[in-house]
């Protein structure tokens, strides 16, 4: 997915947002600000997930402060820890309990600080959560379960910290279906992405890193990562727009065995899937 006219100002938005959480000076935010936009001009119709990688460099190198959402980090895990047993119910008492995790796994994906037009807060999250799970799901569901019938190994691609906590729930569920999870996550910290440190810290389950850029580029894999990720005996379940923006960029390659699973949070992500902005996103590829 490359850049639209919604990208940019949206990618200038998150700056700001992020040069609040580190600065108190206003030159230090103009400074930083400026600075991406020297880089935004020079690197037009980009991939907008490789943008904002460079705009989270930028502003880490400025505020020599390696990891600026750590404590949002920290606080969207012990609030979506709080609301795991509300997603042990909706999925316990679902007819369709694969529906219901992808439902779970969505649902999560609105986790997520500093999107144009997308308004979350943790501290109100608890309050919608079990009505966001009963959105309407743009997705195949039919073919969604076949695949997740069919395929015996699955590599699960993370997004948000908080979101995680959701993840680890439908992996561990998947793994009691008899699946093999490798999870994918960054290899260190950018934006609220949960790292690989840190998931390691949550799980017992086999964790690979995916790069250090926002999404999965075929340049930052490791080569772990890739092996996986073009192994045809492997499902993908992808989570989150900055992987969907990237991996957009080869999906062709994946065809049969990739689902993305997200909010669409964003105007230009939603206009790429043909859903309105906000729609929970279960799409196979």
């Amino acid at each position: 997915m490359r850049m639209t006219s919604n990208c940019y100002p949206c990618i200038l938005d998150r700056a700001k947002f992020e040069c609040d959480l580190v600065f108190t000076d206003e030159d230090e935010k103009r400074g930083a600000v400026e600075e991406l936009l020297d880089y935004m001009a020079c690197h037009k119709g980009g991939v907008p997930a490789l943008v904002g990688t460079q705009r989270e460099m930028i502003i880490k190198r400025r505020s020599n402060n390696p990891d600026p959402y750590q404590s949002l980090k920290e606080e969207s895990n012990r609030v979506a820890s709080s609301l795991i047993p509300l997603a042990r119910e909706f999925y316990e008492s679902a007819e369709d309990g694969i529906e219901a995790l992808v439902r779970i796994a969505a649902a999560a994906n609105s986790m997520e600080f500093g999107v144009k037009g997308h308004d979350f807060d943790n501290s109100t999250f608890a309050g919608v959560f079990s009505r966001t799970l009963r959105e309407k799901l743009h997705g195949d569901m039919a073919e969604i379960k076949r695949r997740l019938e069919g395929f015996c190994n699955i590599f699960y691609l993370t997004d948000n910290c908080g979101e995680v906590v959701f993840d680890l729930f439908v992996i561990a569920r998947l793994e009691e279906m008899g699946k093999r999870v490798v999870i994918g996550s960054k290899s260190g910290p950018v934006l609220n992405d949960v790292t690989v440190q840190e998931i390691r810290a949550m799980t017992k389950t086999e964790v690979v890193a995916t790069g250090n850029v926002v999404g999965t580029a075929l340049e930052s894999l490791s080569q772990e990562a890739a092996s996986l990720l073009f192994d045809p005996d492997w499902l993908i379940l992808s989570k989150g727009m900055g992987n969907f923006e990237t991996i957009t960029e080869f999906d062709e390659r994946l065809t049969g065995r990739l689902i993305y699973i997200m909010r669409a949070k964003c105007e230009a992500v939603a206009a790429e899937v043909g859903v309105p902005r906000g729609t929970l996103v279960a799409m196979p590829v």
